[in-house]
């Protein structure tokens, strides 16, 4: 019995490669992207507790050097927040395209898993069909020999066996 090959194969293995490749690239993106949010959170923070500062400092008459220093640490501190947030606005952004590829790759793959399935039903009901046309002509090949008679009785015998 001939064996079933996709002809299709390769492509599908080369999708499967693929699909592998793009989620392992969605995980490292992912954790970058987790990286880029925590170091934002953490400037987030060095602002909340720079300006807590500096208002417990103006509060006990701090030299105005001193707080005009704080102010200038903060102001920079917002600076590189913005910086930070585009970082993670471009992260996110990353993600997002390496999900879609990924999307794209799991239809394309998807698509030949189901035409490699049609193609594998139909190679069966073929073997199938061959089969039982083999059956068949073995079935008339020997009615073919031993010819039965109108009442059943195989032709040349004892008429006491019977088909």
């Amino acid at each position: 019995m001939p064996s079933y090959h996709f002809r299709l194969e390769s492509l599908l293995n080369i999708k499967k490669q693929l699909e592998k490749a793009i989620k392992i690239e969605l995980g490292v993106a992912i954790q970058e992207l987790e990286l880029q949010k925590k170091i934002l959170k953490g400037i987030q923070s060095e602002i909340n507790a720079q300006e807590n500062q500096y208002r417990a400092e103006s509060s006990v008459k701090a030299s105005l050097a001193k707080l005009k220093q704080r102010m200038v640490y903060i102001s920079a501190l917002y600076d590189r927040d913005a910086s930070q947030k585009m970082k993670v606005n471009e992260e996110e952004d990353n993600v997002d395209k390496i999900r879609e590829r990924l999307i794209e790759i799991m239809k394309e793959k998807k698509v030949l898993e189901k035409l490699k399935e049609k193609e594998l039903d139909a190679f069966r009901k073929e073997q199938e069909k061959a089969g039982q046309l083999l059956v068949d002509e073995l079935v008339s090949f020997r009615e073919s020999i031993n010819p039965v008679d109108d009442k059943g009785y195989i032709a040349g015998e004892n008429h006491g066996t019977k088909k």
